[in-house]
């Protein structure tokens, strides 16, 4: 009896080790996907600041990968979950996000909003062609929106990425 016992014991624990590295892997590519693009956006405008026009979101995109190249699908513009405006499928369409790169995009004018205080108080969704979205939510020119998980992730990712020996 004893032998089988012993058998069981390991063949328990080999499955519960792998168990734990799947999980650990999965984790791992979590952590990876959630720190890998960052958009931060403005909103443009042709005129002065009292008679804007022209109104425009204009993206700064950084592709924090060392190896995913992504594609830019399309722009919602949404409040409450609602769409305000049309989508913006011709603007950034197909632009390529080579890994580690920054790269500045722009926006077509949106007909709907009339001033910048419509602008601000619109959500804009940027969607990637493998159908990953970001909700970015205007609070004043150029910020880098994250929730709290996300800051975490990045600050784990700096962590690590100081504490790394480069391989190049």
């Amino acid at each position: 009896m004893e032998f089988w016992r012993e058998v069981a014991t390991g063949f328990v624990g080999n499955v519960a080790a792998g168990v734990v590295l799947v999980i650990f892997w999965f984790a791992t590519q979590w952590f990876l996907a959630a720190t890998d693009i960052v958009i931060g956006y403005s909103w443009r405008f042709d005129g002065d600041f009292r008679n804007p026009h022209n109104l425009r979101p204009s993206f700064d995109i950084r592709n924090r990968s060392r190896s995913k190249t992504y594609y830019l699908a399309n722009i919602a513009y949404l409040v409450d979950h609602k769409p305000v405006a049309k989508f913006d499928n011709k603007a950034i369409w197909g632009t390529e996000l080579k890994p580690g790169t920054i790269t500045y995009v722009e926006g077509a004018p949106v007909v709907a909003f009339a001033s910048l205080d419509a602008c601000l108080k619109s959500g804009v969704h940027v969607r990637l062609q493998n159908g990953r979205e970001f909700w970015l939510k205007g609070q004043g020119p150029g910020q880098l929106r994250t929730g709290r998980t996300q800051r975490l992730a990045f600050w784990l990712r700096k962590k690590i990425e100081s504490a790394a020996v480069p391989m190049e």
